[in-house]
């Protein structure tokens, strides 16, 4: 695929979490009764990311860890669980899971031009960082402790990798979408104990762009209330 090709029908972030509010009210989520949880990457690149939510659903709790894993378990969500609003004897969260890739003027991939850099370098560099492990023939990972997020993100994603293929650097942006999302519901089954819940998980990646407007793609949207699944138009 080409950086062309990925960019067709993307939507602008800031366009696109105006959207995310707009869907939500419609199933009962505002942001006066919602906490945002945010799994993306550390990258500085995502901190406009950050922002956008912000200015549309509050001060959001950050699950995201190295390439937007999402880390932070049970214990995380538990704490998250105590800060949701419950007007209506409800608990509402909204996920946004979004690791992100760069696209350069040529159209490659996987780089992007960083302020103030003479060069291009790597987004996401921890999955570039991982990829390359598993050109190397590395399958069998451990935890690090002088490197956890990587170390787990290894651990995560090396299972789901099937043996004898090296994915591309999008594969694995997507693979670590689909874990990051599963595992936030995980986390949330976990921790809601007998309370009820509700849950908007929406996913994509976002695409650092080379004029510097960061866009959204392969989104995925839906609701859970009381087990019943709620598809969200996009």
């Amino acid at each position: 695929m080409t950086g062309e090709e990925l960019l067709d029908g993307s939507v602008p972030v800031d366009d696109f979490i105006t959207w995310s509010e707009w869907a939500l009210m419609r199933v009962g989520f505002r942001p006066s009764n919602t906490l945002a949880l945010v799994g993306v990457c550390r990258d500085e690149l995502m901190a406009d990311f950050d922002d956008s939510v912000e200015a549309v659903w509050g001060k959001p709790f950050d699950v995201g860890a190295l390439a937007g894993m999402v880390l932070v378990g049970s214990t995380g969500l538990r704490a998250a669980l105590s800060h949701v609003p419950g007007e209506d004897g409800r608990h509402r969260f909204v996920a946004f899971c979004f690791p992100h890739i760069g696209v350069d003027e040529d159209g490659t991939i996987g780089r992007v031009q960083r302020r103030g850099m003479s060069r291009e370098t790597t987004a996401c560099g921890a999955l570039a960082g991982f990829r390359t492990e598993l050109e190397s023939g590395q399958r069998d990972f451990v935890l690090d402790t002088d490197d956890v997020e990587q170390s787990l993100l290894r651990m995560r994603l090396a299972p789901l990798v099937p043996p004898g293929t090296v994915p591309t650097l999008l594969e694995l942006t997507d693979l670590t979408r689909h874990c990051a999302v599963e595992d936030v519901r995980r986390f949330v089954d976990l921790a809601r104990d007998h309370e009820p819940v509700d849950v908007a998980s929406i996913s994509g990646i976002v695409v650092h762009r080379p004029d510097g407007v960061d866009h959204v793609v392969a989104v995925e949207a839906d609701v859970v209330i009381d087990g019943v699944v709620i598809p969200l138009p996009h």
